[in-house]
């Protein structure tokens, strides 16, 4: 059924047919046992395992009726597979179109933007501003500040002077450190047509920053040699905003052209093939329009002034991650689409695609292979909250290296842009945690297995889960519950029937020194029993719908010239000569139109700056629901009270928290979110100024409520969705994946990404959420996930048979019992990797070139680059992603090092490429010689029972040198007074 249907048409078709199924019984069947009709986690219509339905009340009724028109409505926007006619593309949004006709102009060599030396101004936070002036403009309307950080960072900033409408800008402290990072000392001087800042960096690296003042770029160097060159294809687009209508700003200059429409302004006002369609009022292009509302972008051209960015590498750019693309391989695909960066809900995502998914890092890495010195690396980090689409070209598209290209464009806020000079993997990682900060210790039981499912259904589900576990001897830390334990998908809160007694059920699970983590969404039921709802909207944090009148604009007067005589005499009539005045009157002219005429004169129409706001209302879970202000403070903290335990009703201090649909997912939005004129009344910004920061305040206010309800311990909190920042104070996993081998694979290259993106606690769901694996897969996935998934949970869709390693056949359990016995020997290792992430900033799971930079194999080799992943620099990993039937061995590169020593059977092997024969019972894996690996012999049910355990040390010698060295952390394990030690600490990268 289209999807255009009205409501009450749904209802009147579907009325029939559901008073029809109340008659015949109180339940239905399906294979899987009893159901009850509800939501399917994409949106689809589907059967909700439960009891019986509820007698045939009329309110019962009206509630059943009422959901159905939801679901089928909702069945509209979801498939079988992601349905990319629902998503924008770049020319489905006339930003992006308008930018890529812009690069696309014949004067692109024409100097547009130029600096002004001579306005140079020192900054009280350190570094240096300057005014920009556009060849059209009288004035100088736009100011960029530069920054640059002691260590090894060049930051550019650009924004209007007196625009307009304010451009909203991420407040400080919540994405850069606030106060930020300390500033580097610079020599300054004058060159030819540039400003030249040079300065040592971290360990003396060298490192000069030239400001081109026209056209307006900038080059970073290292060691005299040039890494990375912005704008440096003269393709910079800032689109100031003006009145509607108003093609030119006022003092933009028409003296070299006859015609001001001749003016090359920027990608919204110039002479070449000018694309208006959706550039004031209209919004998303008509395929998009579809999707149940238009955006009235009511601020006209609310466009981010699109900026082009020239990574310049001789040999090869990286493996090189765009990361909120998670669904990408790691060497990014230069694709004839760009990437997009809109944090959405994507129903069942496909792998290989530049879509864009439930999170944004726009971070990008490259490696540079100059001549005559060794490898380096470096970043480049986009910092803009609002839709983004970035393009990776290369001058010749066939090489695999050779210079590459990036262009990047935003649709609304300000230029924010900054390079990490590196110019190695550990300094680019040390940078960006220095810009964004540093993430806090996982407790120890964060970094173990977790177990959940959409969704474990009642207080006695769980406890089977549980006494399950421990009669096969499984080890587990963590069991976790989806919606259906809520009222009504009222969170905060239990389904009574099903639930009766959830902090007894939560405390059982505490006296075996287990956690539990509860989800908690942040889209909030419309019920006025639901004292969340009650509270929130009489706060009034609610985003707001936002209603314009049209009032006449004050400042709109008549022109002196202009006509309004309908009718003038008739210049070229004369008396008749046979015309008699004393008999026929004075003779009058007849009437004619008059050509001059330029109709009644009206004041154009504007928005009335008073609008109508009301609490915007969208479908989600609990059918109509409503979405809190996370910008602002108050909701904040508001959200995280409602965690404290004698708020949130059955919880312990054992309970930590999941926020799922945080994109925000809005199933009868725009692509399934929040519409883009929607109102934070925290500062009345736009939604779309902001929306790929959502996620990261819903996830940041649950961390900072945690934090607040126990005093010292560590909070935990899982995220959908994020973004540059989230790392301080949440999990992340790779959403809702398939169980198929492909997406197997693509895990490797996924949680690489997000690892580079500084976010190690991540992990995609085991064995898939989608669909049901095979036993084979199933065993692989544990093998590869143990090893590799900082974040270690199984997660299913509720349709899908159980998975729980117990229920499989005994070779297949007992091969998952033996992979999750393996990580639970290897905590100390993983506990102290995450000790140098949290403290270094070196990320915990990682790409082979992080380590083994130098060697060129390790970013260019393919298995090398997309089957292979390091954990630390100790245990290098090949995932299988095929049955055996279809591959039988498999080709491992093992990087220039001491040597390696496989897991297995510790059997040593020199560097270079091995053929290795594949058995089921594990996957290649490697220690690197002369390391000293921590593990813990004696597992037992949970991390925390092993707490107290004896370490036993496995060491694995250099054989040249005779030796290994190693390292491992302890602290409780639990508790912050780890933060203590850090604070009395000066932190420098470990030896």
């Amino acid at each position: 059924m289209a999807a255009s249907c009205s409501l009450k048409a749904l209802y009147g078709l579907l009325k029939a047919d559901i008073l029809d199924k109340f008659r015949q019984s109180h339940q239905v069947k399906n294979g899987h046992g009893k159901k009850r009709w509800g939501p399917g986690r994409g949106g689809e219509a589907r059967l909700v395992a439960g009891g019986p339905l509820p007698h045939p009340t009329m309110e019962a009724l009206r509630r059943l009726l009422s959901r159905a028109v939801l679901l089928l409505a909702l069945t509209a926007f979801q498939g079988e597979s992601v349905d990319r006619s629902k998503f924008r593309t770049c020319s489905q949004g006339s930003f992006c179109r308008r930018y890529k006709t812009w690069i696309a102009r014949p004067e692109r060599e024409k100097v547009l933007w130029s600096v002004l030396p001579q306005t140079r101004t020192q900054l009280p936070e350190g570094g240096y501003s300057f005014q920009v002036k556009h060849a059209s403009e009288a004035d100088a309307h736009l100011l960029l500040k530069l920054n640059i950080y002691s260590s090894g960072m060049v930051r550019i900033r650009l924004n209007e002077i007196e625009p307009l409408h304010k451009r909203h800008e991420i407040p400080p402290g919540d994405v850069v450190s606030e106060p930020p990072p300390a500033a580097a000392q610079v020599g300054v001087t004058e060159g030819a047509g540039a400003t030249v800042f040079k300065f040592e960096a971290a360990e003396k690296v060298q490192v000069e920053a030239s400001l081109q003042h026209a056209p307006l770029g900038l080059e970073v160097s290292v060691g005299g040699k040039v890494l990375q060159r912005l704008n440096a294809r003269n393709l910079l687009n800032f689109e100031r905003y003006r009145k509607p209508q108003e093609r030119l700003p006022p003092d933009a200059s028409s003296a070299t052209a006859a015609d001001a429409t001749a003016v090359l302004l920027d990608a919204a006002a110039h002479p070449h093939s000018l694309d208006t369609n959706d550039a004031g009022k209209l919004g998303p292009s008509t395929s998009v329009r579809k999707l149940f509302r238009v955006d009235s972008k009511t601020r006209s051209y609310l466009q981010m002034p699109p900026a082009e960015i020239k990574a310049f590498i001789a040999a090869f750019i990286a493996v090189v991650l765009a990361l909120s693309t998670t669904e990408s391989s790691a060497s990014l695909p230069f694709y004839e689409e760009p990437y997009r960066f809109f944090n959405l809900d994507v129903f069942e995502y496909e792998i290989d695609e530049p879509m864009a998914l439930y999170g944004a890092i726009p971070l990008i890495w490259a490696i540079h292979r100059l001549e005559g010195l060794p490898a380096m690396a470096s970043g480049f980090l986009w910092i803009n909250p609002s839709e983004t689409f970035v393009k990776l070209e290369r001058d010749t598209k066939e090489a695999k290296g050779g210079a590459a290209h990036a262009w990047w464009t935003s649709e609304s806020g300000v230029l924010d842009v900054v390079v990490l000079v590196g110019p190695t993997p550990k300094r680019v990682s040390g940078q960006f945690h220095d810009l964004t900060g540093h993430a806090p210790m996982p407790g120890m039981w964060a970094l173990g297995k977790h177990q959940c499912r959409w969704n474990y259904m009642s207080e006695k589900d769980v406890a089977t889960v549980d006494s399950m576990y421990d009669k096969y001897d499984i080890p587990y830390d963590t069991i976790w519950l989806d919606i259906e334990h809520t009222d009504g998908k009222a969170y905060f809160s239990w389904n009574a029937a099903a639930f009766p007694n959830p902090k007894q059920m939560i405390d059982n699970i505490s006296a075996k020194r287990r956690k539990f983590v509860n989800v908690v969404d942040p889209h909030i039921k419309k019920e006025e029993k639901f004292h969340v709802y009650r509270e929130v909207r009489d706060k009034g944090l609610f985003v707001k719908k936002v209603t314009y009148k049209q009032m006449d604009d004050p400042t709109d007067a008549k022109p002196s010239d202009w006509i309004e005589e309908a009718k003038i005499a008739d210049p070229s009539a004369s008396q008749p000569p046979e015309w008699n005045a004393e008999e026929d009157g004075a003779w009058v002219a007849p009437q004619i139109d008059n050509p001059a005429y330029k109709g009644e004169w009206k004041p154009r129409k504007v928005n009335d700056p008073n609008p109508e706001l009301s609490d915007f209302e969208g479908w989600c879970w609990p059918g109509t629901s409503l979405y809190p202000d996370f910008t602002d403070p108050a909701m904040r903290e508001y959200w995280g009270s409602q965690f404290a335990l004698d708020k949130y009703a059955g919880t312990n201090g054992d309970t930590y928290i999941w926020n799922d649909m945080n994109e925000p997912s809005v199933f009868n939005g725009p692509e399934v979110t929040m519409p883009r004129d929607a109102v934070h009344p925290h500062g009345m910004v736009e939604h779309r100024d902001l929306h790929n920061m959502y996620g990261y305040y819903v996830h940041r206010a649950t961390f900072e409520g945690l934090a607040k309800r126990t005093a010292g311990d560590r909070p935990f909190v899982l995220t959908r969705s994020f973004f540059i920042g989230s790392h301080k104070y949440s999990a992340i996993w790779t959403g809702d994946n398939y169980a198929q081998w492909s997406h197997l694979k693509a895990s490797i290259a996924m949680v690489g990404a997000l690892t580079l993106g500084g976010q190690s606690l991540v992990g995609a769901d085991v064995g898939g959420f989608f669909k049901h694996p095979d036993a084979e897969m199933t065993v692989r996935w544990y093998q590869l996930a143990v090893l590799i998934y900082p974040f270690l949970r199984n997660h299913a869709h509720l349709e899908t048979p159980r998975r729980e390693p117990y229920v499989f056949d005994e070779p297949t359990m007992l091969r998952i019992k033996a992979s999750l016995q393996l990580r639970y020997r290897m905590l100390p290792l993983w506990y102290t990797l995450f000790r140098d992430y949290t403290a270094y900033a070196e990320p915990v799971v990682r790409p082979l070139f992080w380590d083994f930079l130098d060697d060129p194999q390790t970013h260019e080799h393919e298995e090398a680059v997309e089957s292979q992943i390091m954990l630390g620099s100790v245990l290098l990993v090949h995932g299988v992603a095929k049955p055996l039937t279809e591959q039988s061995e498999a080709t491992v590169y093992l990087p220039k090092a001491a040597g390696w020593y496989s897991l297995q059977d510790g059997a040593f092997f020199s560097p270079g490429p091995h053929v290795h024969k594949l058995d089921i019972d594990s996957i290649p894996a490697y220690y690197k010689g002369g390391s000293v690996v921590p593990l813990k012999s004696r597992i037992r049910r949970s991390s925390s029972c092993m707490s107290q355990d004896p370490f036993t040390l496995h060491v694995y010698l250099d054989p040249q040198a005779g030796a290994a060295t190693g390292r491992l952390y302890l602290d409780d394990y639990r508790t912050r007074m780890y933060e203590d030690i850090y604070a009395a600490m000066i932190l420098k990268p470990h030896a």
